[in-house]
């Protein structure tokens, strides 16, 4: 069904309807453990899904794959997914995708030993769900949030904290677990019980992780849950049990064809005939250990020139890092600019937004952040084309391009129509006159554009920039997403008022109250 979808898609020229058969391609082959076909799909949809504006789908996309990143055992390549779907979370306004976002960074943060950060991710979760005691899924989700929380304070030792996320497990979760869900509480439980030195509780949650667990189990769901109980088994001496679960878990692990997985089952193997003598086995499994590293430095490599030959946009290798195996280190080496423009894309604007908002609030220097779109551009694809669209996004980068080349601003297309500058070392009015002489630049070009439903029968541009002096608990993603409030103000105002020539530009500084301070509206028919 889905391949259809995709040919008559494709046949229309509708990216929704592609983007969609990639994304539940992609969804399927994730719950079949199948990872080369999960990331073959779901890259391929977010191209269309950017080109649309499917935001929804674009952070579901880039959620799943920090999923099955961290699963494979890259952390930073994981990271970066989860950024980009955290990003437009905020920028879209869907705290209904976001907080599931959070709570995966939470649970990857925690897997790297940094429980501090864990925590701020897992309150944001806790947060939303708290808020929304309504959705069907709310005990569920409780439930994980708490775990979740409850492992960051014990990896604290904070077993006070710890102690407050165990009693609403017990109180509130525990009498409606499923037998899935018994798996991921038991083994949190059994941990608890054996940091607070209580053997009859630690025994029976144990007894009752043993009760639930089935070999049906989605592995890639539990399994980070599994290697905790199976290494607390080790430290508490439960040889027997440990034994009898390590066989059937390494079998599921298999299946997926993960060979992370497999790598920390078997270095637990290690310990196990360590601890018991077993030095003959011992030395088998530390074969082993060695050839499933050298099988996952070929699919490694494997895997990231796959992924780059799809998403050239993405992703670059040079010649002299083409035998590198680890992803992480392909992830520093991926490409930062957009193919359409030759701009720098999302990826650089990550890391330069981070350092520029650093450097403000190291020097006490304002920046500003703008984001501009072309007005009405999707009448402007459906009425002249998509290729007559894409000349005119170019040709908007190239008056960017004349901007930035006298003056030192940071410029990347953020998706689709959308732009975004950063301006360092400006004031107010400064960035104001910036941003006006972009516009006029703009507006010299005359491209027609008879869709359009503003007063100019031209291609003209909404911009809104937000200017500030950094503060310690900001973020270049405070200013980005005041800017887009700002944009959002410019079109509501367009839309409901007649302006004559071009659309206004609001420059906002400081924020005296909740909606911020309008410096400047301009309006003028350049």
């Amino acid at each position: 069904m889905c391949d259809k979808l995709e040919e008559y898609g494709t046949a229309q020229n509708d990216d929704a309807l592609i983007g969609y058969a990639c994304f539940v391609r992609g969804e399927l082959y994730y719950h079949r453990n199948d990872v080369v076909g999960f990331y073959r799909e779901m890259l391929k949809c977010m191209e269309p899904f950017e080109h649309i504006g499917e935001w929804g789908y674009l952070a579901m996309a880039d959620n799943m794959l920090g999923i099955m990143s961290l699963n494979r055992g890259n952390a930073p390549f994981a990271l970066d997914y989860y950024y980009r779907a955290e990003s437009i979370c905020k920028q879209y306004s869907l705290p209904d995708i976001e907080w599931v976002v959070q709570m995966n960074m939470g649970a990857l943060f925690l897997s790297v030993g940094s429980p501090d950060e864990a925590i701020k991710h897992y309150d944001i979760a806790y947060r939303y769900i708290l808020d929304h005691k309504e959705m069907p899924s709310f005990r569920q989700s409780l439930t994980a949030v708490a775990v979740g929380l409850g492992r960051s304070y014990m990896q604290k030792d904070d077993m006070t904290t710890a102690s407050r996320y165990e009693a609403i497990i017990e109180v509130q979760c525990t009498p409606y677990l499923t037998k899935d869900e018994e798996i991921n509480v038991y083994c949190f439980l059994a941990r608890y019980y054996s940091e607070k030195n209580a053997p009859d509780e630690k025994n029976h949650a144990i007894r009752k992780v043993i009760g639930a667990f089935s070999p049906n189990l989605a592995i890639m769901d539990f399994f980070d849950d599994l290697y905790d109980f199976l290494s607390l088994l080790l430290e508490t001496g439960d040889y027997t049990t440990f034994s009898s679960l390590l066989a059937p878990i390494n079998a599921m692990a298999e299946k997926t064809a993960i060979k992370h997985m497999e790598q920390r089952l078997l270095d637990l193997l290690l310990q196990f005939y360590s601890c018991i003598g077993d030095m003959d086995s011992y030395k088998k499994a530390a074969v082993k250990f060695y050839e499933n590293e050298q099988i996952m430095v070929h699919e490694n490599d494997l895997m990231i020139k796959s992924m780059i030959k799809l998403r050239q946009s993405f992703y670059r290798l040079s010649e002299e890092n083409s035998l590198i195996y680890a992803e992480s280190r392909s992830f520093e080496k991926k490409s930062e600019t957009d193919p359409l423009t030759g701009m720098y894309n999302r990826f650089r604007l990550n890391r330069y937004g981070d350092v520029a908002f650093r450097r403000g609030l190291k020097n006490h220097t304002g920046i500003a952040v703008e984001i501009l779109d072309i007005d009405f551009f999707k009448e402007y694809n459906d009425n002249y084309g998509h290729q007559a669209g894409d000349r005119v996004i170019q040709y908007i980068a190239d008056c960017i391009r004349k901007l930035q080349k006298d003056h030192n601003i940071f410029a990347a297309r953020y998706g689709g129509d959308e732009f975004v500058l950063i301006y360092e070392n400006y004031t107010e009015q400064e960035v104001f006159a910036l941003a006006k002489e972009l516009k006029q630049i703009i507006n010299k070009g005359h491209i027609v554009h008879e869709y359009s439903r503003t007063s100019s029968k031209f291609v003209t541009i909404s911009q809104g920039v937000y200017w500030g002096i950094p503060e310690e608990d900001g973020s270049v993603w405070h200013f980005l997403h005041e800017a887009d409030g700002l944009l959002y103000k410019v079109k509501t105002k367009t839309r409901n008022s007649i302006m004559v020539g071009h659309l206004p530009i609001y420059t906002n500084g400081r924020t005296d109250n909740s909606e911020g301070v309008l410096v400047t509206e301009m309006e003028d028919g350049n």
